[in-house]
């Protein structure tokens, strides 16, 4: 993706510290894919962990040569069972360790985890992987939806992660006339 085509408004380079797990507050993942993707592309490693089928993350995000680690229920290679939050954790930082301790680790779908699993659950997996990654080199990067946390659960998250606030979406003109367009459809 060329800098003129970059789909978030413009503002100053954004540098992910290494050895720190990203929160990134957004409703739909997308900064997270566009700052996952940057990182693979300069040659990190790449790990992506989400809810999202993985031929269609391929594909939207131009991701073809990264490991996808699907969480489903449906049994299959690299599918992950959303409860086995032990198994999950393992598989990410033997990742990390194959990778010398530098990668890109994008984990999309900790709603749906937290569905699974409930909160306190959820919370322990990301202490448990943040503590890993203190200790190497590598990026995690998290995307949330606060709407979808209390605030109390989202502060808890926020505690021991770097926060990144999602910069809001460039609309180009084509984009503007088909969110008309559905504004309309909608409203009827």
């Amino acid at each position: 993706m060329s800098p003129d085509n970059v789909p978030f408004e413009a503002g100053p380079p954004l540098e992910l510290s290494r050895g720190v797990c990203h929160l990134v507050k957004e409703k739909k993942p997308d900064f997270s894919f566009y700052l996952f993707g940057s990182l693979v592309r300069t040659g990190m490693p790449g790990l992506c962990v989400t809810r999202q089928y993985p031929d269609r993350v391929r594909r939207e995000n131009n991701l073809k040569d990264i490991r996808i680690m699907w969480l489903s229920h449906t049994p299959g290679d690299d599918y992950h069972n959303p409860t086995a939050l032990g198994v999950l954790t393992k598989a990410i930082c033997k990742f990390i360790e194959e990778s010398g301790g530098e990668a890109a680790v994008l984990i999309d779908g900790l709603e749906y985890i937290m569905v699974n699993n409930g909160f306190l659950q959820t919370l322990m997996f990301v202490e448990q992987v943040n503590e890993f990654v203190m200790q190497r080199k590598a990026i995690v990067i998290l995307p949330v939806s606060p709407e979808a946390l209390e605030e109390k659960e989202l502060a808890l998250l926020e505690r021991n992660l770097e926060v990144v606030e999602a910069p809001s979406i460039k609309m180009d003109m084509e984009t503007k006339q088909v969110s008309k367009l559905l504004d309309t459809y909608e409203g009827k």
